[in-house]
């Protein structure tokens, strides 16, 4: 496995676990966040695990794989390339979304969790896209 499907792995496992929870009990349980800074301490937390559990992951990976130098090649690029191009449009539409069409309809913490939940959801399918990406046969070798 590269070292970039590595890394690709290391981000899904370490955002969606925590951001499933965040917009759970913001949907399901919204009484449990009843403030504003009930709500801005559980992103905070959220957040927060995402970043350390990405650090350590980060830190440990290249503690296994000291010896291996990170070498990107044209297959790499391209497939950043493409997953990033996908990503860049999700976020487009959820962008175009929550400032442009939802503050004529909604207000305050909808139009926030709209956005994060696009910013999430396009990383979430930039590291899928590239996921994918290495599982792909290769038609050159």
């Amino acid at each position: 496995m590269s070292t970039f499907e590595k890394r690709a792995w290391l981000t899904l496992w370490t955002m969606c676990p925590g951001y499933l929870v965040y917009f759970a009990v913001q949907i399901f349980y919204p009484q449990l966040t009843p403030t504003v800074l009930s709500r801005f301490g559980l992103l905070a937390l959220v957040a927060g695990l995402h970043a350390v559990g990405y650090v350590v992951g980060l830190l440990v990976m290249k503690w296994r794989d000291r010896d291996d130098g990170l070498v990107e090649d044209e297959r790499d690029r391209a497939i950043d390339a493409r997953a990033t191009r996908a990503a860049y449009f999700l976020l487009l539409a959820g962008t175009i979304l929550t400032g442009m069409v939802m503050p004529f309809t909604e207000s305050g913490w909808k139009v926030v969790n709209t956005a994060l939940l696009f910013i999430v959801l396009s990383e979430t399918l930039r590291v899928l896209l590239t996921v994918r990406g290495y599982r792909q046969p290769r038609l050159v070798r």
